[in-house]
């Protein structure tokens, strides 16, 4: 079995597949070690009770190589409540995610599908800009930093430029925290900088509270 096919079982909710996985991109097997992409497997199979992955993220934790929330309660996947976004499928509002990193992006994408948005998947800077274009009733632009082609202050400089999306809220999701590429962000009036590895939980709240601002400045 190769590795994409182990990935592949993996996100489709196989736990020996999250584990065996997580254990490639931890230890490096014909690729350069991964600690992000091992918890973010760990913590799936973690989710579904397996107590390997529990200890194998406290471990990480431990040793300084993930952030602590990776360690709070597993639990099911966030799914529509009476405080979540609930409109039809076509009213639904449009979220555009712009990640090379397959696995993170279809992950991610199930999260925010979950919470009852609407998601356009661009797979670099360029395939961002295009989706753009083609949906102009895109309420929230969520971005990675390192991407090819355009990067997300390339991509979003694009958009600035081209004077489109200038109401859609846009949040940048990256590894990266330097001050330059902060002020850079601001210039281009970034509305979040959230720092990679993001907690579903909390990439659906900030979407949210963004959604939720524009519905009031629409109204005023």
């Amino acid at each position: 079995m190769t590795d994409a096919d182990i990935e592949s079982k993996a996100l489709s909710g196989d736990v020996e597949a999250q584990c065996s996985a997580a254990f490639l991109h931890e230890i490096g097997v014909d690729r350069p070690q991964n600690y992000q992409k091992a918890a973010f497997y760990w913590q799936m199979a973690a989710k579904a009770g397996k107590q390997l992955a529990i200890d194998k993220l406290r471990h990480l934790v431990e040793t300084g190589r993930i952030p602590a929330n990776f360690l709070e309660a597993p639990g099911p996947k966030p799914t529509p409540s009476s405080g979540d976004l609930k409109p039809s499928p076509s009213g639904a509002p449009k979220i555009l995610l712009a990640d090379d990193e397959e696995e993170l992006r279809g992950l991610m994408v199930e999260y925010l599908e979950a919470a009852g948005l609407r998601v356009v998947m661009a797979i670099n800077g360029e395939d961002a800009v295009q989706k753009v274009l083609a949906n102009p009733d895109i309420k929230v632009i969520v971005t990675d930093l390192k991407m090819p082609k355009l990067n997300g202050l390339q991509f979003i400089n694009t958009l600035r430029r081209l004077q489109v999306a200038s109401e859609a809220r846009i949040v940048v999701m990256t590894a990266f925290s330097q001050p330059n590429l902060i002020a850079e962000g601001k210039r281009l009036a970034v509305d979040t900088w959230l720092v990679k590895p993001i907690k579903p939980s909390i990439m659906i709240e900030t979407i949210k509270k963004h959604l939720q601002h524009q519905r009031k400045d629409q109204v005023a």
